[in-house]
């Protein structure tokens, strides 16, 4: 039969293995959130460094940005509406931004040539209709160029710009250059096709323009060290991926990054966010990527792409 000492001696060890137990759980919850912190004010602190340098292009690269279609009829990651899109050149307008050339970056990449300052490369890939009817307009309201990578099969074709559109566009600040002649995924071609479509595309744009045809945007940014060969080959200058980034000198040309402009739920923070930190957003991506080739494809689904 216990004491009245035995149980003040247990209610006492019992005690102290709960205030030792405590004081255990309380410093991991200050180490955790401490570590919480840490990690939330370094995101901070890289966020608003890649922020401020994104506005010095020796620094931060420049931004190249890539928009398909835009149009209020459509619905798709790759159709921008046209308010956006107006609002996106209104945003680059008021913030100093300057429109460059294909041939303006290539100079400044290979032979350093200087730009203007918060230089930005407007890029289209496909050439549909409403590159014209829609987004031509307002580049020239905001005093912007920009480049249209054109399939060279689909010309005049629905949905699809005419040989006279293309002409009007090129001698008018919306420059031409080659998006292949198939738009076929080119790293599944055999390498007599390849060279056969980078070639035609180059030859029918040259035709039509009757000036050369430099620059080229792999179809959905597929390539590999073939393809970039064969691109090079074929008298082509530089070629651009989907991949996100800025673009640098000493980057290579035939695998050039871009900032991909898509409709979401808020185009406000997308366009910002992929024009001044896109090194996160490179990250981001990668992330995902890495997730879903490695099976966890719900855990890749949940890491937001911006």
């Amino acid at each position: 039969m216990l004491s009245s000492n035995d149980v003040g001696y247990d209610n006492k060890l019992n005690y102290r293995k709960c205030d030792v137990k405590n004081k255990k759980i309380k410093r991991r919850c200050i180490f955790t959130i401490t570590a919480i912190i840490a990690v939330v004010l370094s995101f901070i602190v890289v966020f608003l460094g890649c922020w401020t340098i994104s506005s010095y292009y020796k620094i931060g690269g420049v931004p190249v940005m890539n928009y398909h279609a835009v149009n209020d009829i459509s619905h798709s990651s790759l159709v921008v509406t046209t308010s956006d899109f107006r609002d996106d050149m209104k945003y680059l307008a008021n913030n100093g931004y300057t429109s460059i050339t294909m041939d303006e970056l290539y100079n400044y990449l290979v032979h350093n040539e200087s730009l203007p300052d918060k230089p930005v490369l407007i890029t289209f890939d496909d050439g549909y209709t409403d590159n014209y009817t829609n987004a031509f307009p307002i580049l020239k309201e905001y005093h912007m160029q920009a480049t249209l990578f054109m399939i060279g099969d689909a010309i005049g074709t629905d949905r699809f710009l005419s040989a006279e559109q293309l002409k009007e566009m090129d001698a008018n600040g919306f420059h031409i250059e080659a998006h292949t002649y198939s738009h076929k995924r080119l790293t599944n071609l055999d390498d007599m096709t390849l060279q056969a479509d980078l070639a035609k595309s180059r030859t029918v744009l040259e035709s039509l323009l009757q000036r050369p045809i430099r620059y080229l945007a792999y179809p959905q940014g597929f390539n590999n060290e073939l393809v970039q060969q064969r691109t090079k080959d074929a008298g082509y200058l530089m070629a651009f991926t989907v991949a996100p980034g800025t673009v640098k000198p000493g980057d290579n040309l035939f695998a050039l990054n871009r900032l991909s402009i898509f409709e979401g739920l808020d185009h406000w923070w997308i366009l910002r966010l992929r024009m001044h930190v896109p090194e996160i957003i490179r990250v981001t991506w990668h992330l995902r990527d890495i997730l879903k080739d490695n099976g966890f494809v719900f855990l890749s689904q949940l890491v937001p792409l911006f």
